[in-house]
């Protein structure tokens, strides 16, 4: 990882991370259609609408709550529950009123609620696993992460001396258990020797860490659901960051340059940009295809040459892509257009970047 490689660290407290993000936008998902909506209002209203029937509906946060277990990693408030079609309720086999439901539902902390909503002779069954960490916990596990940082090495035995020490932490262990997977991803990525998983399944590692650690509003969780969301190429699930972290504008730079526009690219770089905290977390790869995505164009024409030596290397095909469009766009800013129009032509026929290489290679004939 970035600081693991250089000896780079600077971590004052884990709480002066919070700054670095922002609540991403929410998005409410109909569960009968898949349909989605931008408020819980025009969700229930589309539910009614379109999908009417007497069959007991559950809505938590404003969420609705399907067939299979939904999980609960933040305190609930009573008017966060809405039972609609709905005469009778049991939880957990015990008779609740309607109208009691929520506030029986926000005084669970960590166990699992299984509820049956019944309107007349209809009946429907809802599990909610509860799992709301203690603040003093996750605060805990970020220590802990900042203790092994302070070794400066990431290995086997850092990772397992975080889980020990988080172990103390016990209503957060799922928000370490997502941080491990992240760390066993990055050992596996970098073909560590410590790790003996094939080098593919670091893709399987860095997806369970997203799943689990975007349950969890916590700095630390966040940027590594970008760095893992930026390592995949899916720039726009980008949505925690602050507009002056680097993996931000690294990720706004890539989509104004697939949406045709590298004016809008380059005048990103008029924000200014904080380093600190995504060298902490980033593998030797992300570290520097990040800080190459940060430097104008100009500049980078001076590590063409890195840029590509490192694509000549064995490299997971999301870091080669994030390279190739590095070097096609450097070289048609620079008006080399042969250099441009070759690695253009290397994605020509992909299939969600097929149509970025046909407008730089209309571009580039444009200025022959």
């Amino acid at each position: 990882m970035g600081f693991w490689h250089t000896g780079y660290f600077e971590f004052k407290d884990p709480l002066d991370l919070e700054g670095a993000y922002k609540p991403g936008p929410t998005i409410y998902r109909c569960q009968q259609c898949d349909a989605t909506f931008n408020t819980a209002e025009a969700l229930r209203t589309h539910r009614f609408e379109h999908h009417t029937h007497n069959r007991p509906t559950l809505f938590l946060a404003g969420r609705e709550v399907g067939t299979t277990p939904a999980r609960v990693t933040r305190h609930i408030n009573p008017d966060e529950v809405v039972a609609s079609h709905c005469e009778r309720v049991w939880l957990n086999q015990v008779a609740v009123a309607p109208e009691n439901l929520g506030f029986a539902l926000a005084a669970i902390a960590n166990d699992t609620a299984k509820l049956r909503l019944i309107n007349k002779d209809i009946a429907a069954d809802y599990t909610i696993c509860f799992e709301i960490a203690a603040d003093e916990d996750l605060a805990g596990v970020d220590r802990c992460f900042a203790e092994v940082a302070r070794r400066g090495r990431l290995d086997r035995r850092s990772v397992e001396d975080f889980i020990a020490a988080a172990h103390a932490h016990p209503t957060a262990i799922r928000y370490c258990d997502g941080i491990c997977e992240y760390f066993y991803g990055v050992l596996t990525k970098e073909r560590s020797r410590e790790s003996s998983l094939p080098y593919g399944s670091y893709r399987e590692k860095f997806t369970r860490a997203s799943d689990v650690l975007q349950d969890f509003d916590r700095p630390l969780g966040r940027m590594i659901c970008d760095l893992i969301a930026f390592h995949f190429n899916h720039f726009h699930e980008l949505n925690g960051c602050a507009p002056t972290s680097r993996i931000q504008i690294a990720s706004a730079r890539f989509k104004r340059w697939l949406t045709g526009n590298p004016i809008g690219a380059e005048a990103l770089l008029s924000r200014p940009h904080n380093e600190h905290f995504e060298r902490l977390l980033t593998d030797l790869e992300a570290e520097k295809i990040i800080a190459w995505s940060v430097k104008g164009t100009d500049m980078l024409r001076a590590h063409t040459q890195d840029m590509e030596a490192m694509l000549r290397q064995d490299l997971a095909e999301f870091d080669r892509t994030k390279l190739t469009i590095l070097l096609a766009e450097v070289y048609a800013h620079a008006r080399n257009v042969s250099g441009a129009r070759r690695y253009a032509r290397e994605l020509r026929n992909s299939p969600t970047l097929g149509d970025w290489a046909e407008h730089l290679l209309a571009r580039l004939s444009e200025i022959e």
